[in-house]
């Protein structure tokens, strides 16, 4: 179980369901954790929710939770608040907190007794158990489970009722290789189904290859909400150009006014499409071995946008330089 390609959960959801947050604001005495956002989640997508350390995504989905109440604003799903579900479990799975656990419960337990608590009866939480490959560990103590076990115990209980909307703060922290992909396959057969995903992570290559969609937010502020393609696209690209008269076509691309440096024994050209580099250097007679159209890695956008907002950044150190030496 949970090693493969994930099985289809038991049904399609009923009533797909929107995540509204509409100018949420939350204070935490004179700290502003979230500030005046607004942004909406729609179904049949994996929606990242992304942001530096500190820039308000648990505070934001605490509140979608009902564990916090909104200074101000709404934070809605469906069209409710969370507190007025009568089996939240039914409408929303979620995962906060991989280790908050009663570590002396076994897991078959911990499960049982929140499917009890939304009259979900010992048959799913066998299917959950075996879905997220722990059936083997059962009747194990949470406490002696690994983070990666742990992670896997959460989204079981997530799933549990098989809920049209699913939050996940950081769900692969400490999974293995393995049940990352298990994971990334199931998020994506989930949104397939019509459900609405929302995946908080600081793993970019991770959410490069699972969202859909993008949400990033710094300093409890929206700065960007857009498709991953289009979120990308917008950091620019290059051309990486091998040529045996490399130093010839650098000059003529200069003076055409693109922007022009060495890159091992190639070229990266930014201001002119690979199309025209090759005409150019078709009309002085140069021979060309490679024009390769380079876009940004998500990575790279996602840390040219949220620059400005990240409270905490290691100062740039030469190498070989001692500790507390560099950059002062």
């Amino acid at each position: 179980g949970g090693t493969g390609a994930p099985r289809a959960p038991r049904r399609r959801p009923a009533d797909p369901m929107v995540i509204e947050v509409d100018r949420l604001t939350k204070r935490f005495g004179p700290v502003t954790a979230v500030d005046d956002l607004s942004f909406t989640v729609r179904p049949g997508t994996v929606t990242g929710f992304l942001g530096p350390n500190g820039a308000g995504k648990t505070t934001t989905l605490r509140v979608l939770l009902g564990l916090e109440a909104p200074t101000s604003g709404t934070a809605l799903i469906g069209g409710r608040r969370y507190q007025e579900f009568v089996r939240p479990l039914h409408q929303v799975g979620s995962l906060l907190d991989a280790t908050a656990l009663p570590a002396g419960r076994a897991a078959w337990f911990h499960l049982l007794a929140l499917a009890q608590s939304n009259g979900i009866g010992e048959r799913r939480v066998r299917e959950v158990l075996e879905l997220t490959g722990l059936e083997s560990v059962a009747a194990r103590r949470t406490g002696e489970f690994s983070l990666g076990m742990k992670q896997r115990l959460g989204i079981a209980a997530a799933l549990l009722a098989d809920p049209p909307v699913l939050l996940l703060d950081e769900p692969v922290n400490g999974l293995d290789p393995e049940g990352i992909r298990w994971i990334r396959l199931l998020l994506r057969a989930m949104a397939a189904e019509g459900r609405t995903i929302v995946v908080s992570s600081h793993l970019m290559s991770e959410m490069a290859q699972t969202a859909d969609h993008l949400i990033v937010i710094g300093r409890g502020g929206l700065l960007a909400d857009s498709s991953t393609a289009e979120f990308v696209s917008r950091t620019g690209q290059d051309v990486l150009v091998q040529s045996p008269g490399a130093a010839e076509l650098a000059g003529l691309l200069t003076a055409a006014g693109a922007v022009v440096s060495p890159e091992g024994d190639g070229l990266a050209v930014t201001g002119t499409a690979a199309d025209a580099i090759g005409d150019l250097a078709a009309r002085h007679g140069i021979a060309v071995h490679q024009l390769i159209t380079r876009h940004a890695s998500l990575e790279e956008a996602y840390l040219d946008l949220t620059g400005a907002s990240t409270d905490f950044r290691a100062a740039s150190q030469v190498p070989g330089t001692p500790v507390g030496t560099a950059a002062r």
